[in-house]
């Protein structure tokens, strides 16, 4: 059930809940949508409107965390150096890998639902959310869900939010399950035969082996394996390779977008498709992670024709390049039918004056 929520005990940072409801309620009473600002750094993931801005980036700080309960419950706005710094300190971690991308907080993380290369393996964002306060479209202060894994009767309205844009209200707190840092990590290089084949994987991911990342650039396969030392020592006899020196790095410039294969003018593209999806047919550079389920492709290619050859394997692009898209091209997997009915039908329920962030993601629902 929904509840208005209850003022909470402070632990540190800085609580704006009530400069935030204040702003939201003026811009329903005045009819001024408003772009929720977080940190600022996923501007070139959907369209950033000219209409007034909220920012949440002083709304920080963790509320409760008791690292042998494996939960933490923090403000969106705290920068997500500081939240990876203090789970680091205690042995622990979020284990769906999101970036940082430098000045990001937890609230965009879980408003665009971003997860890095172990998503796959250990879960996706949405999957690690307990509970979360969000003000809704009325300007109330509600809570969702709570601190523990079984705490959900019927709708999930706080994991909803995630990877919904800010669209369906204000995310204020977040309280997220996180694990333990593995005890041992080995990243495995092997060259294929052709490239962007996902095919070598299919064995290996068919076998109880502590995989924790699976990426191909061209026609060189990345394989990471997490876990005690002694099964990734024996994993790594299974999978064979060469390892890879400075693995971690390699890691990082893939969740932060920031390799030398991003470091290209074209356009860039994420396609989400089903696992060992074949190879696409279209012309341009590609980059596989998620084990072949995420492919990123740098390219000149029409939006509508990548779009169409995503929908043909049952899979959905967006644009990672908003700036170099013209403001007619949708940079969403345009939405249609029953999928498109749905949808609408939340956005009534959460913000039916679309207060928050129009524009910005799947413009086809502002209305």
């Amino acid at each position: 059930m929904n509840v208005p929520d209850q003022d909470r005990k402070n632990q540190s940072g800085q609580d704006n809940t009530e400069q935030l409801v204040d702003q939201v309620q003026q811009a329903i009473s005045t009819h001024t949508p408003i772009n929720i600002v977080g940190g600022s750094s996923k501007s070139f993931l959907g369209r950033c409107s000219e209409h007034k801005s909220l920012h949440t980036s002083e709304h920080t700080g963790v509320v409760n965390y008791e690292p042998t309960e494996l939960v933490v419950t923090v403000r969106t706005g705290t920068p997500m150096k500081e939240l990876n710094r203090l789970l680091a300190d205690n042995g622990q971690m979020l284990p769906f890998e999101p970036p940082v991308f430098n000045t990001g907080t937890i609230g965009g993380v879980l408003a665009c639902g971003l997860s890095g290369p172990a998503r796959p393996f250990a879960g996706s964002a949405r999957d690690y959310v307990l509970g979360m306060r969000v003000i809704n479209g009325l300007g109330q202060a509600l809570r969702f869900g709570g601190e523990v894994m079984k705490n959900v009767a019927g709708y999930d309205a706080a994991r909803l939010h995630v990877g919904a844009y800010g669209t369906l209200g204000v995310l204020l707190e977040a309280s997220m399950k996180v694990l333990p840092v593995p005890e041992a990590e080995l990243t495995l290089q092997r060259e294929l035969t052709q490239p962007n084949v996902t095919a070598d994987l299919v064995a290996l991911m068919r076998q109880p082996l502590p995989i924790s990342a699976a990426s191909i650039i061209e026609s060189t396969q990345y394989i990471r394996l997490s876990g005690s030392a002694s099964a990734v020592e024996a994993a790594a006899k299974t999978c064979g390779g060469e390892p890879v020196n400075n693995a971690a790095e390699y890691w990082r410039s893939l969740r932060e977008l920031d390799h030398a294969f991003f470091n290209d003018d074209r356009p860039l593209w994420r396609i989400s498709v089903p696992e060992f999806t074949a190879p696409m047919d279209l012309e341009g550079d590609w980059l596989l992670d998620w084990a072949g389920a995420q492919r990123f492709l740098k390219t000149e290619l029409d939006a509508e024709k990548i779009y169409a050859a995503a929908a043909a394997v049952k899979g959905h692009a967006s644009c990672y390049s908003s700036a170099q898209m013209q403001a007619s091209e949708p940079l969403f997997q345009p939405l249609a039918g029953a999928m498109l009915s749905l949808q609408k039908r939340v956005r009534d329920s959460f913000d039916a004056n679309r207060i928050f962030n129009p524009g910005r993601y799947h413009p086809e629902l502002d209305f």
